[in-house]
């Protein structure tokens, strides 16, 4: 790739994934609902580490806050974290297979979610039910799909 090309696709597939997080879904699917910019922060980290870090984790977290006008820095410390957990696990990860990737990401995930679950839980009287679950397993649904079809696109841009 050129030294354009890729700031050009991370901020086209950032601001594609910020779309699709903000589309409404009705019903029990919000729950299932993945966490979209978490699962593409986290390919970017594993082909282009050089432009994504835990700071840029944490600006984005920010800006998710601020948009859903949640407690400000709870999505900041849980992007930030399990960015964190990607980049100490990154060169094990370059040889796992996909499945083993798909776990790996689940876990990440999880983590994100319990993060975000306990802020919500320290800071407000937050009573309700929130799954824990479902958007992990979305994600481990999702992943290959967002793997094979980024890294086709990427290829197909350089």
């Amino acid at each position: 790739m050129t030294e354009r090309q890729p700031y050009l696709l991370l901020f086209i597939s950032f601001l594609l994934a910020l779309l699709i997080w903000l589309l409404p879904v009705r019903g029990e699917l919000a729950f299932w609902r993945p966490p979209m910019l978490l699962l593409l922060t986290i390919y970017w980290l594993f082909m282009e580490i050089r432009y994504i870090g835990v700071m840029f984790a944490w600006f984005l977290g920010l800006f998710v806050d601020l948009m859903f006008g949640q407690v400000l820095g709870q999505h900041a410390l849980a992007m930030s974290l399990a960015v964190y957990l990607v980049i100490t696990q990154r060169q094990r990860l370059g040889h796992f297979s996909l499945p083993f990737q798909c776990l790996f990401v689940g876990a990440v995930v999880l983590v994100y979610q319990i993060v975000l679950l306990s802020v919500r839980l320290a800071a407000t009287d937050f009573a309700g039910s929130s799954p824990l679950l479902y958007p992990v397993l979305a994600s481990v649904a999702l992943w290959p799909l967002l793997w094979l079809g980024l890294h086709k696109l990427q290829r197909f841009v350089s």
